[in-house]
């Protein structure tokens, strides 16, 4: 084996929660803050709105869902204190603003907007539509809350508009837009843009005691690590039709399955690198890396 993969492995081998928690985010690239009872984290680290979500996921959480004006008021002041300028990035099809990610997305059927954080194709409904910029006639659904761009801040409901066709996902603008002006939409409010842009992201988690306090008393351990064809995990429970997920350290989702014939898992089709395996077994949310 080359000696210089060695460190690599060793490391691979740590179950610190603190370490395969932040594999997908540096976590001083992290601002924290609590609302709510709920904790929330501003991700300073660009990835895409899917990619962003899977990294929610790893981390225990979603991107954030915004059911009220309290709410929004609180994610944009923790957008501000955790230094993000407002020049940060530059989104072309967003008017050449920046922007932070949150968890709406219309991607499953164009009009129908969800809250889906964590991108598995079901949540709240709670837009329907398109803003005056598009082909208008938009709604919220249920009286839910909605925060879309308006004409200066305060007129007509200009987003979202499926600009190009292509707008699949909402994100918290930092500035007025187009660029320089507020013609479709303020600070503070969202629009829909290109769900493959690169941007920062807001985590939300349902309790306030944070991620760094997931439960490990299981002892959950995983062998052969490096593995070739096959991993198992080693714990007081059985797994067995208990569903797990599987990540690259971008944050993506490779592998989503579950647990068959003993707390095992099939990595033949894995490429060698490491990985971060995820799961519930019924008593605490679980990461654990391995190398393949």
């Amino acid at each position: 084996m080359n000696s210089k993969i060695l460190p690599i492995l060793l490391i691979g081998l740590l179950f610190w929660q603190t370490d395969v928690l932040a594999q997908c985010a540096n976590q001083s690239n992290i601002y924290s803050f609590n609302y709510g009872g709920k904790t929330y984290e501003v991700v300073k680290e660009l990835k895409s709105w899917s990619n962003a979500a899977a990294c929610a996921v790893q981390r225990g959480g979603y991107l954030a869902e915004i059911n009220d004006v309290n709410e929004q008021t609180a994610i944009y002041n923790g957008i501000i204190a955790a230094g993000i300028s407002s020049t940060y990035v530059s989104v072309s099809d967003g008017g050449g603003t920046a922007y932070v990610w949150i968890g709406a997305t219309d991607k499953q059927t164009e009009g129908t907007w969800l809250w889906d954080g964590n991108n598995d194709g079901t949540g709240i409904n709670f837009w329907n539509g398109q803003g005056q910029a598009g082909a208008g006639g938009g709604v919220p659904v249920a009286s839910n809350y909605n925060n879309w761009g308006k004409a200066n801040g305060t007129g007509a409901i200009m987003e979202p508009d499926d600009f190009n066709t292509s707008q699949d996902a909402g994100a918290i603008a930092l500035a007025g837009w187009p660029a320089s002006t507020t013609f479709l939409g303020v600070a503070g409010q969202w629009n829909d843009i290109d769900i493959n842009n690169a941007l920062y992201y807001v985590i939300e988690n349902n309790s306030s005691v944070g991620i760094k306090e997931i439960n490990y008393q299981n002892n959950i351990k995983v062998y052969p690590n490096p593995c070739n064809d096959k991993l198992n995990i080693e714990t007081n429970r059985n797994l067995n039709g208990i569903s797990y997920q599987v990540y690259d350290l971008t944050g993506k989702l490779i592998m989503i399955d579950i647990f068959e014939n003993n707390n095992t898992i099939n990595t033949i089709l894995l490429n060698n690198g490491i990985y971060c395996l995820h799961f519930n077994d019924g008593i605490s949310s679980v990461v654990v890396k391995f190398i393949k």
